[in-house]
């Protein structure tokens, strides 16, 4: 399939194969609050990259943009986006930072974030539901390792849901030495997305 994103005068255009998140309501909320974002010439970092996205967006504000993603197929798939929109980025194969060794001005992540239930369990949609019964499962495991990859004065900017519990999340930040800030809301049937800042 194709996603088709506005760019100031631009018309990006991403491929998306079935075993790639497809850009929904919530990358576009995250996308928003980054184009308020002052990253030109900052080192950045698209976590869990699926199609290229954020990391496409963030190179064409001018940002030097690394991004990796756990599926194979994901970082193919972005690397050819990233050449059909003329940009350059590097891209990694990693499981969360399992395979990072640079610290960054910004890391940028939109998780899988929905409670999976029983029936999940034995859906084929794997992507979607990757965040575990508490939808907390990936996000958790970002967090006890961003702060080891924030450059001095970087920051976090990642997505949740109402499903997830915004309380808890902001609490895991917090354990983990980050202070928060809501920078965005979008309302969509049965749940609330949230765009959540977190720095030291």
């Amino acid at each position: 399939m194709k996603y088709y994103y506005k760019f100031n005068s631009e018309e990006l255009i991403l491929e998306v194969p079935d075993q790639v998140y497809y850009p929904r309501e919530d990358s576009e909320l995250i996308a928003k609050v980054l184009r308020e974002e002052h990253i030109k010439d900052k080192k950045v970092l698209d976590m869990g990259c699926g199609s290229g996205l954020l990391a496409i967006i963030s190179a064409k504000m001018g940002a030097d943009v690394t991004a990796c993603d756990i599926n194979p197929i994901a970082v193919e798939i972005a690397k050819k986006n990233c050449e059909r929109n003329s940009m350059t980025i590097r891209f990694i194969l990693s499981n969360l930072f399992s395979n990072i060794t640079d610290s960054f001005d910004l890391l940028i992540f939109n998780p899988p974030y929905l409670p999976e239930n029983e029936e999940d369990l034995y859906s084929e949609d794997k992507i979607t539901y990757a965040g575990g019964p508490t939808g907390r499962k990936l996000i958790t495991e970002f967090i006890e390792h961003a702060k080891e990859h924030l450059n001095k004065d970087g920051k976090i900017l990642t997505l949740i849901s109402t499903l997830t519990s915004e309380e808890r999340i902001v609490e895991l930040f917090h354990e983990a030495g980050l202070k928060t800030k809501i920078l965005g809301r979008s309302k969509i049937p049965w749940e609330e997305l949230i765009v959540i800042e977190a720095r030291i």
